[in-house]
């Protein structure tokens, strides 16, 4: 797991490093680290461009190196809005526009974590929470994340400072408390899903010897903890603005 900070925590995983951690305990032969980029206030738009590279640049030397791995990106706030300008490309205004993740790399990606994220848009089909407005720096261009919908889960609530354009900052910082289960749940959930797809498609593509038979629990299991030993990178990107 590549987990980055919120603004001025210092470095490390920062806040949402907890989910990236539960995560850990469940799922066997997953791993975390901290992704480095700025994570500042000052000049806020270079510190989230800088995140939009480092990000890009993580997942691309990961997947050359483990091209069969899966990744889970993962982003509190600041890195929320990091996360999304990978996949989606940047659209929101005053800042550099950007081109989306190639799919050669996007296809890894399995889950996808946003948590008070400033360029929020209320009414996705990836929203969690009661948020009813836009953030402070609202996505443009919200079509060019439909395909990861599935895959994603973007939490804000009503009032929050940066994702709702509200005017509190206790609610900004609740996230992890509040749904900090629910998305390491999630996460898990589509690791296992793939696992499920990726067992599959191999079994399909076998066209040698049979393939013996494993329907008790210390097969799956096997075959579960081979597929993880290999699979999880999280990219977490938080962002306390």
């Amino acid at each position: 797991m590549i987990v980055a900070r919120g603004s001025t925590e210092q470095p490390g995983e920062g806040i949402i490093g907890a989910v990236a951690t539960q995560v850990q305990q469940s799922v066997a032969g997953s791993n975390s680290e901290a992704l480095i980029y700025p994570a500042t206030l000052t000049d806020y738009t270079f510190s989230e461009s800088a995140g939009v590279a480092a990000m890009k640049s993580s997942i691309q030397s990961y997947l050359t190196i483990c091209p069969s791995s899966k990744i889970a990106l993962l982003g509190y706030s600041q890195g929320a809005q990091v996360v999304g300008d990978v996949l989606c490309g940047t659209g929101e205004k005053l800042f550099n526009e950007t081109a989306p993740l190639s799919t050669a790399f996007s296809k890894n990606i399995v889950a996808v974590i946003q948590m008070g994220d400033p360029s929020h848009v209320p009414g996705l089909p990836q929203d969690v929470g009661n948020s009813t407005k836009a953030g402070i720096f609202p996505r443009n261009n919200t079509a060019a994340c439909s395909q990861y919908a599935r895959i994603t889960q973007s939490y804000c609530i009503a009032n929050d400072t940066f994702c709702d354009s509200g005017s509190s900052i206790a609610v900004h910082l609740s996230y992890v408390q509040v749904y900090g289960t629910q998305a390491a749940k999630f996460i898990e959930e589509k690791v296992m899903a793939s696992n499920a797809t990726s067992t599959t498609a191999t079994k399909g593509d076998a066209t040698s010897s049979p393939t013996p038979k494993s329907n008790d629990a210390n097969g799956s299991r096997s075959n579960f903890l081979a597929f993880t030993g290999s699979m999880m990178t999280v990219i977490a990107l938080p962002f306390l603005i």
